[in-house]
């Protein structure tokens, strides 16, 4: 008698052929090893002095190199291999304005970030011009020795210098376009951003997911070091290697970011201690389905509910950790973040320049740094929200 008219014969899964994480070498895996091997070859002709980028690179720059690698690899190679889905978690997340609103603000930052310097260079010190209005505005025409608008009277010996479009949002102190200190804020929250995302976010949701998935002893350890990360205050550590060591962007990422994961990882392992009993992991468990393929394949699917909010809650975080700790002056002094751009503009007097003047005088320094914070702020928050309805399975709408 043959199986075939069985209708209760369970059917043989051959899970090497669904489990691509078995196979040695995967598209994601090789274009990893590709972007690695590439970034290496450049790392060393630059070590033995052969110019191939133009440019000197930093700790930072290689980290950041690293990242985009990763985020390349694991985002753009199952974009591209997986089209269809791609575009429909496109027309989920763009289905609402706001969301879509956030989308493109992002996107827009992102393309400033990378093209912004290249396109405007790096201005020179311009203190004869330092102060000017944005065009449409004024300012006290005593602050600069040059002005390059129309003088208008004031009150009394009061005159004006009113902005031109050589400056459309105006300069500070040193002379500096307000549009180039926009940018360079923009390429240091990209640079926290594309950081969390490729080393903080994978290493707390890995964690998150064998402690909940293993259980045990392996749950237990997990969970301690992650309590005990967590007692850690970060700016503690960030002020002592402030006093050692050269300050730097990267410094403030490397401890703030990974001692800032715990929270995730316990979010990610409270959902995987529900989700592993739910009905079709045990039967894909009974099948004998590997823990990589059920993590990849019904864990983690069913989990992005909570998970991207926080993620994204986390980058927002972080954006706005290093803002802070700019705006309180622990930044290297080049580095021109939007925190240390606004208590430039809120603290006129620690310029050292001189000027009797108060902060709404010049409030353009404080303001479109602001606003530009604010606004990335808001947009990781509507992002996180659009992408989690997007990507939730039980949403078919």
């Amino acid at each position: 008698m043959s199986d075939a008219g069985d209708p209760h014969r369970f059917e043989e899964v051959e899970w090497d052929d669904l489990d691509g994480s078995r196979q040695l070498l995967t598209p994601t895996r090789a274009a990893v090893l590709v972007g690695l091997v590439v970034v290496g070859c450049v790392y060393a002709l630059e070590t033995v002095g052969i110019d191939v980028t133009g440019r000197t690179f930093d700790r930072l720059d290689w980290v950041m190199l690293l990242g985009t690698v990763v985020l390349g690899s694991v985002g753009l190679v199952p974009a591209v291999r997986h089209r269809p889905l791609l575009i429909r978690l496109l027309r989920r997340l763009f289905a609402r304005p706001a969301h879509a609103a956030g989308a493109a603000f992002l996107l827009g930052l992102s393309l400033v970030a990378v093209l912004g310097s290249v396109v405007l260079g790096s201005p020179d010190l311009a203190f004869q011009h330092r102060f000017h209005a944005p065009y449409g505005f004024t300012s006290v025409n005593g602050w600069h020795a040059e002005c390059l608008g129309e003088i208008t009277e004031g009150e009394g010996i009061t005159r004006y210098c009113d902005g031109t479009a050589a400056y459309p949002l105006g300069t500070n102190q040193r002379g500096h376009p307000m549009g180039h200190l926009l940018v360079e804020g923009a390429r240091v929250t990209l640079t926290v951003l594309v950081f969390t995302a490729a080393f903080v976010v994978p290493v707390a949701t890995v964690v998150g997911i064998i402690a909940g998935f293993r259980g045990g002893v392996v749950d237990d350890l997990l969970m301690s070091y992650v309590d005990v990360q967590l007692c850690i205050p970060a700016i503690v550590v960030f002020f002592i290697g402030y006093m050692y060591w050269n300050v730097s962007l990267l410094l403030l990422l490397v401890t703030f970011g990974l001692l800032s994961w715990g929270g995730i990882a316990r979010l990610v392992r409270s959902e995987t201690l529900q989700r592993r009993e739910d009905g079709y992991v045990l039967v894909a468990r009974s099948l004998g389905a590997s823990r990589s393929y059920i993590a990849k394949r019904h864990i983690v699917p069913n989990i992005t509910n909570t998970l991207v909010p926080a993620i994204f809650h986390l980058l927002a975080l972080l954006v706005l950790v290093e803002a802070g700790v700019a705006f309180l002056g622990f930044h290297h002094i080049e580095l021109y973040s939007w925190g240390s751009t606004m208590q430039e503009g809120l603290d006129p007097h620690f310029s050292g320049i001189g000027l009797e003047m108060h902060p709404h005088e010049i409030w353009w320094v404080s303001t479109f740094p602001a606003i530009a914070l604010t606004l990335t702020l808001a947009s990781l928050k509507l992002v996180g929200d659009g992408v989690r309805d997007a990507l939730d399975p039980r949403d078919d709408h």
